[in-house]
């Protein structure tokens, strides 16, 4: 069998998984493997029809405490928000925050870069991983994730969600994600 066939064998049967566990998705949409949100939105586009336009398209950030502790956290944000890392430390109370490398995503949450997704906080049996979800998520009808499979791409609502962190016996952080400052937005406010 290809990587490919494989793949979405994967990401099918985790759609059946979550059924069975009574956390229903409203639209599942098979596209191109993509690495990041814009190319998923080009897809999605393509949808509109079906799934309308009230969705959000989740940007998942896999990001460590670079000192201290050393601890990782998978940031949940709208695709459109550029998150201030240097903000959220504060916010968190950690030490400074990066991007965590792709061995330690491999090791925790068994997939690369571009595939990530919080669905693959099941394979996170040591809770490792604290999870922090932007509320501005929230402001959609739908959330849309790949299901362990960035060729495919599930739509379900916030209630499912947290069935969902609830089945996997997850503590999360809903909270406002502070967001990085445009040059437009400082170039306002010097000459303002």
């Amino acid at each position: 069998m290809d990587e490919r066939k494989r793949k979405i064998i994967v990401g099918r049967s985790f759609c059946e998984y979550l059924e069975e566990h009574d956390i229903h998705y409203d639209y599942c949409i098979k596209h191109k493997e993509v690495l990041g949100c814009d190319e998923s939105a080009n897809y999605y586009d393509r949808y509109k029809y079906f799934i309308g336009d009230d969705y959000c398209i989740c940007k998942n950030l896999f990001l460590k405490e670079r000192k201290g502790e050393k601890r990782t956290f998978l940031v949940i944000v709208p695709m459109e928000k550029q998150v201030d890392l240097k903000e959220l430390k504060e916010r968190l109370g950690t030490s400074k925050l990066e991007f965590a490398s792709s061995e330690k995503m491999q090791d925790l949450l068994q997939t690369t870069p571009g595939n990530v997704s919080i669905f693959n906080l099941i394979f996170d049996q040591d809770k490792k991983v604290n999870v922090v979800l932007d509320q501005d998520l929230f402001d959609s009808e739908l959330l849309a994730f790949h299901p362990l499979y960035n060729g495919m791409s599930i739509f379900l609502k916030e209630k499912e969600i947290r069935k969902f962190l609830d089945f996997c016996n997850r503590d999360y952080l809903v909270g406002e994600i502070p967001e990085r400052e445009t040059l437009h937005e400082k170039t306002n406010v010097l000459t303002a």
